[in-house]
């Protein structure tokens, strides 16, 4: 038996008390050799203070202080290769020297795939490392009491059971499972998502699994190493709302200004090698380091005026040396930061029709093209046919939920992925170049950024050129003769950012560019990007990114693939809340994930509701009557939630004939009526309301609780009632599907005319069409009223 590190506990005595606690996690036994004494201390205070870059002996941080109050929440601020993971790894490893050793520290990063992945749920509750090691003394004390002899000291391990059980009664042990799986279920994953490996999630997906372990653990101090990487618009304001409500310390390395405007109350800043802090919110923040740094550049200016020839024995000298070490340091940042990421002009293309000009010239043209990773599982990314033009001059972002086909789109694009159907037409010789979300699962991390810059671009001959160039993203002294794998993620962004800047392509794609980077790199960034002249694909959570740098906006979610001229209306297609909250509705912060899921979720629902419609399928064909097999699968939240009404046919035959009766159409108004119509992805029937008449054989339907739209054959469409429904809102055929249908054979319209005279006539001809024995009439020619 041995608990996460791997520490045995064969030589335990478990009648020892002192001997069961010592195989406890550091942070326990302390808190518990402290538990006598009074107001114990939770604030961090070490000085002087040194780090040194991991396998070097160069400081990163000398005769520093290290000071984290109680309770605060803290935004670390550094640049690139300045020492924020660094700091982060060594609080989390328990490597600085005098740090209380009480603290129970966590460090949050996003998960990394692995051999033995775990499914998601055990990955949470079993991030827990103190209940996984209380969990195992209980079975052992346990195994020994049941099996004690007259000679086992059994009150003593009686009373260390009991001792143990106290331990996880404290951290609620025995609610593990459903604390964790109500937080799941909040950011997204039902019962089938809870099941999965983390290997088959997305990197957006593997993220929010990594901070509701966070969350479940309560550490006394968070370190959240950017933690928005990959989140979508929803889970990052759920991040956002549950960072408020943190009750102990956390530390952020953060990106998004949004965020760190919202909930960080003080700054860390890691410069020349100090720490310094800053009492107050991160905008107050950014003004006054602005203020300050160009105060604090115009006295050394003066100073060194004043003393340009001094004696190199004078006392002065040494401060003079320091003082213009950091304006040259200073003066090159500024110079960096200016002209970081900058591109060169593309080569000019040549197009075979001289009537369209040279902005006009299509790139990539993608014709009706479907696609799905495993055809027999019946998941599809693209099941309808998408079509779109990529031209010299287009310059669109791409929003979506996680997993909802986003990077598969790009991966499309740069042939990565071939089609399962449909074409991908590309210009003979125009040059594409990718930043990939997960850029270092490309790079050789064994190499350095010199010898990898190398490799990608055998015929310069000249090496200085590409040591130049990594100078032009941040990769400079011996930055650039350092393995990779001892860089920062910031840094191996930028060796990223170097290969695709070097030649300048004529599209270039790149998918979630802000991870890892700095804010003032990320400033530099839209700058360079502003100047780019050739076609961009952007795919980014970071709105004010997309504002700057897009003209067109794409909007990727199941079952759609839209294209929009403003940021605001695709915000709108894309997420579900944005419509709610524009509506004047509250929407709750914890509901924003699950209701608008990632594409693996709501295929994960539909995959398990078309299992049991086999099944069901299968037992009534053997005559089998009961009808428990085909109850509806748990979904992401109830207004999501399709529910299948399938009647047994021997058991309900009258029933089924006067509500499912296929291909006779009811006479009065078809809007608004509800129904069961086909999901173009799995092919199954699922509960819809009609919104709009097309023509004599088709209509539009809502999917009841989902939000998407359809166009299915009339002919298919089976209608649940036969009263005719007046027109209204999806919202309210929605609340009224969930409520059980209407009152009473009524229906209840709240439009703004004509509410009480519709009320009654669609009771009246219901009534009328109950006492006709359920016989429906076919509509011809009509229209009905639309709902848009």
């Amino acid at each position: 038996m041995s608990d996460k590190k791997g520490a045995t506990f064969d030589k335990v005595d478990w009648a020892n008390r002192d001997q069961i606690i010592m195989a406890w996690p550091t942070y326990v036994q302390e808190q518990i050799a402290l538990s006598r004494a009074k107001n114990i201390s939770k604030t961090i205070d070490i000085e002087p203070f040194h780090m040194r870059a991991p396998l070097s002996d160069r400081y990163l941080l000398k005769d520093s202080q290290l000071r984290l109050e109680a309770g605060k929440r803290y935004c670390l601020l550094g640049d690139a290769g300045s020492g924020k993971s660094t700091l982060f790894e060594e609080l989390a490893r328990g490597q600085i020297k005098n740090f209380p050793k009480h603290l129970h520290v966590h460090h949050c990063k996003e998960l990394e795939l692995s051999d033995s992945a775990k499914s998601v749920i055990e990955t949470v509750v079993q991030s827990h490392e103190f209940r996984n090691i209380l969990i195992a003394c209980e079975d052992k004390l346990k195994s020994l009491v049941s099996t004690s002899t007259p000679s086992s000291p059994i009150e003593d391990l009686k009373s260390n059971l009991q001792f143990v059980q106290m331990y996880m009664t404290r951290i609620n042990a025995a609610t593990a499972y459903e604390r964790a799986s109500k937080m799941l279920r909040v950011l997204g994953f039902d019962e089938e998502g809870q099941k999965k490996s983390t290997n088959a999630l997305s990197g957006g997906l593997r993220m929010r699994v990594a901070l509701c372990a966070a969350f479940f653990i309560e550490a006394d101090l968070l370190l959240l190493d950017e933690p928005t990487n990959h989140l979508d618009f929803p889970s990052v304001l759920w991040l956002e709302n549950r960072l408020r409500s943190y009750k102990s310390s956390f530390i952020m390395v953060c990106h998004d200004r949004h965020m760190l405007q919202n909930v960080c109350g003080s700054v860390i800043l890691l410069e020349d090698q100090k720490i310094s802090y800053h009492n107050l919110g991160f905008s107050e923040y950014e003004k006054k380091r602005e203020k300050i740094q160009k105060q604090k550049a115009d006295d050394i200016e003066k100073f060194l005026m004043k003393y340009r020839t001094i004696d190199y024995s004078s006392p002065l000298a040494k401060e003079k040396a320091e003082k213009k070490a950091w304006m040259e340091t200073w003066h090159a940042r500024q110079v960096l930061l200016a002209g970081k990421f900058t591109f060169p002009d593309p080569e000019p293309l040549k197009y075979d029709d001289p009537s369209i000009s040279p902005l006009d010239i299509p790139l990539v043209a993608v014709k009706d093209v479907t696609f799905t990773y495993k055809e027999e599982t019946g998941i599809w990314i693209f099941k309808d046919p998408i079509n779109i033009t990529v031209k010299a001059n287009t310059r669109m972002g791409v929003m979506g939920p996680n997993g909802a086909g986003k990077s598969t789109f790009l991966k499309l694009l740069t042939d990565k992925l071939k089609p399962t159907c449909g074409d991908i037409i590309r210009h003979p010789i125009a040059t594409v170049a990718y930043f990939a979300q997960h850029h270092v699962q490309d790079l050789d991390l064994t190499l350095t950024p010199m010898e990898y810059m190398i490799t990608q671009f055998p015929e310069v001959k000249k090496s200085g050129l590409l040591r130049s160039h990594l100078a032009k993203v941040g990769i400079i002294g011996d930055k650039g003769d350092s393995r990779m794998q001892n860089l920062s993620a910031g840094l191996r962004s930028c060796v990223c950012f170097a290969k695709i800047t070097y030649i300048c392509p004529h599209l270039l794609i790149m998918d979630e560019p802000t991870n890892f980077l700095d804010l003032e790199s990320i400033d530099s960034l839209i700058l360079a990007t502003n100047k780019y002249h050739g076609a961009l694909l952007l795919v980014s959570h970071n709105r004010l990114f997309l504002n700057k740098c897009a003209t067109q906006y794409l909007s990727i979610v199941p079952g759609r693939f839209e294209v929009f001229s403003d940021l605001k209306n695709c915000e709108r297609a894309t997420y579900q809340f944005i419509e709610e909250m524009e509506a004047g509705k509250k929407v709750g912060v914890q509901g924003l994930v699950a209701k608008n899921p990632s594409a693996d979720a709501l295929n994960s629902v539909r995959a398990e509701e078309k299992r049991k419609r086999v099944e069901a399928e299968k037992a009534m064909q053997e005559g089998v009557l009961s009808i428990s097999s085909i109850s509806s699968s748990s979904s992401i939240t109830s207004q999501q939630s399709f529910v299948i009404k399938k009647i047994d046919d021997k058991e309900n035959k009258e029933n089924k004939e006067k509500k499912e009766e296929k291909g006779k159409i009811p006479d009065g108004n078809l809007v608004g009526r509800k129904c069961t119509a086909i999901w173009t992805a799995d092919g199954g029937k699922y509960s819809a309301v009609i919104l709009k008449v097309i023509s004599d054989e088709e209509v539009q339907v809502s999917f009841t609780g989902y939000n998407e739209t359809a166009v299915v054959k009339l002919k298919d469409v089976v209608f649940k009632e036969r009263a005719s429904a007046p027109a209204k809102a999806v919202s309210q055929a929605n609340r009224r599907e969930s409520h059980g249908g209407s009152h009473g054979g009524q229906s209840h319209n709240h439009s703004s005319y004509g509410q009480k005279h519709q009320s009654r006539q669609g009771g009246q001809r219901q009534q009328r069409q109950s006492r006709q024995g359920g016989q429906g009439y076919r509509a011809k020619g009509r229209t009905g009223s639309e709902i848009q």
